[in-house]
Order: structure tokens, then sequence, then C-alpha cells
């Protein structure tokens, strides 16, 4: 019975790292550190059409980047992170340009966060501070205007360390 008990936890443990799929497109996410789930060696790459194979949320609000409400449409953080099977709540965001913030999920988690790939139902490019932006529901929680909040909100997401 043992025996049988541990095989099955063995082939549970190999099978459940096959889980994640590998990017068919460009990567636009790498998420690496604290977790189980992996398609690239020590990382978890996923490509546009991996993100957007998660449950998708929309959130339209006004922020300081911008002067009318924009709506916004992504997978929620929480679902990244469990998809990779993340070990820890504590992360930094790294944008593109090497900017980095560290923050306790926690601290965000009842916001219920998106990364936000489409502005306006416009894939986001680059220049329009995507691939990808993650994104607070700022008219929903007026507090989310003061630092730190602003801070969490980084565009041109191309990593997040779970630490």
């Amino acid at each position: 019975m043992r025996l049988c008990l541990a095989l099955c936890l063995l082939v549970c443990s190999f099978t459940s790292v096959a889980n994640l799929a590998k990017p068919q497109g460009p990567i636009v996410l790498t998420v690496r550190g604290l977790i189980e789930e992996t398609n690239r060696g020590k990382d978890a790459d996923f490509d546009l059409a991996m993100l957007q194979s998660l449950p998708q949320y929309n959130i339209t609000t006004l922020h300081p980047w911008i002067e009318s409400r924009h709506s916004y449409k992504g997978p929620r953080l929480a679902d990244v992170l469990s998809q990779v099977g993340a070990h820890s709540q504590q992360l930094t965001l790294v944008a593109l340009n090497d900017y980095q913030v560290d923050l306790d999920f926690d601290e965000i988690a009842k916001f219920n966060p998106i990364l936000a790939w489409s502005e306006n139902d416009r894939v986001m490019k680059v220049r329009d501070k995507g691939p990808l932006w993650l994104m607070l529901p700022i008219d929903e929680y007026p507090e989310l205007l003061q630092i730190p909040y602003n801070d969490f909100m980084v565009w041109q997401l191309r990593s997040i360390i779970v630490k």
C-alpha cells in the first residue's frame, strides 16, 4: 500500500510539471523563482495565447497616466501565480526597461489585479505600455491612487520573480 502511494505521488509530481504548455508565439511574460510549474528550465514562459486562455477579466478605470477612463482586459495575477504553482507571495515585477518593484501580493490580492494585454479592445504594443500592464481598479478603490499602489502598476511588464 505504501509503495502504491509513493509511486502515485511520484507520478503525480512528474505529470504536474508537464501541465504548463510551451509557448508557440513570442514570449510576453516569464515567471521565475519559487515556482513548481515550468516550461523552460526553471522558468515559466507565457506567450499571449497562453495568457488569453486563462479566465479574462475587465477593469475600466481612470488612472494618473491617462485623461479618460480606459478599459483593460487580461487574466488575474492570482490565476497566473496559481498556474505556475507559486510558493510565495513575495514578488518582484520587472519591466522591459529594468524598472523593478517589490511587493507582497497579499497587499493587492483583494483588488484582483489583472495582467492587462488589451486596452480599449486593442492588443497593447510596447509603445502603448504593453505587452502587459499590471492594472488595478482605481475607480473602485480610490486608495489605490496613493503610493505604494501606483508603483505596483508596472507597464511593459516582462517578468515576475517569486521570492
